[in-house]
């Protein structure tokens, strides 16, 4: 199996570890998202969205759209807007040592342990046994425009922001190739000053892959700048099976739209 990279990806992006051998079993992957897989069958992940995704997503129409999954993973959201109608890209970074981790010292940074290639596995697989024509581009999602050609009408940005240390530039670069509707989901609270509440504490050295929660007003106010000043806020409780996590997390889905 190879991967298919979007029309126009530039030469230099079409790496020889961008192409993939065939995934035999499941037991080659670890998955983000849980999923149910025609051969393999159910995968668990440290998130079960099943039956979720349209709460996830705020509920837009993605019939007919062209929709950038950013964090794309295992590609549970990819898969699920493509059984909904839309033409999906899924973006991803291209190695772990893109992650920034908080700077605890001494400390074994955590992504350390996961096995990066068992997670692009994950999607390959399921990409498979779903007959999913979606494309797959591995990159800096800081400078989106050199990895993908073109724009799209629908921006996903699950759960992303959380694991990086410079929100804003990263939602200007979807901003950049987003023509119409930006859905941001993550852990964020009420309020409309536009702040930052650190999700890191120095007694938790294990949890460096945790940055900033933002508020409602620091949404309205960031995606406002960036030319997206229609928002509309709902909740909802996802079962996470993460360690580190409690089994139900309330995250909050952004709809912001130019």
């Amino acid at each position: 199996m190879t991967s298919r990279l979007s029309p126009g990806v530039p030469d230099d992006l079409a790496r020889a570890d961008i192409q993939f051998a065939q995934v035999l079993t499941a037991a080659d992957c670890d998955f983000y998202h849980s999923i149910d897989l025609p051969l393999s069958g159910p995968q668990v992940g440290d998130w079960d969205l099943r039956g979720r995704f349209d709460d996830y997503i705020g509920h837009i129409p993605l019939v007919g759209k062209t929709v950038i999954d950013i964090g794309a993973e295992s590609g549970f959201l990819s898969f699920e807007a493509e059984q909904r109608g839309a033409t999906v890209t899924s973006f991803d970074v291209e190695n772990p040592g893109q992650w920034a981790q908080l700077p605890f010292p001494g400390a074994e940074p955590s992504f350390a342990g996961w096995n990066f290639e068992r997670r692009k596995n994950a999607y390959w697989l399921a990409h498979d046994e779903l007959g999913s024509s979606a494309a797959a581009v591995y990159g800096d999602v800081y400078d989106l425009s050199p990895a993908l050609a073109g724009t799209f009408d629908v921006a996903l940005v699950g759960q992303t922001l959380v694991h990086l240390r410079d929100a804003i530039s990263a939602l200007a670069a979807v901003a950049s190739v987003c023509r119409e509707t930006m859905v941001i989901v993550e852990g964020s609270f009420e309020g409309e000053h536009p702040v930052a509440a650190l999700c890191a504490r120095a007694a938790r050295p294990e949890v460096d892959y945790a940055w900033y929660h933002y508020s409602y007003g620091w949404y309205r106010e960031v995606l406002g700048i960036l030319g997206f000043p229609s928002l509309t806020i709902t909740t909802g409780s996802y079962l996470c099976t993460f360690a580190d996590h409690e089994p139900e997390i309330v995250l909050t889905t952004i709809v912001a739209q130019r």
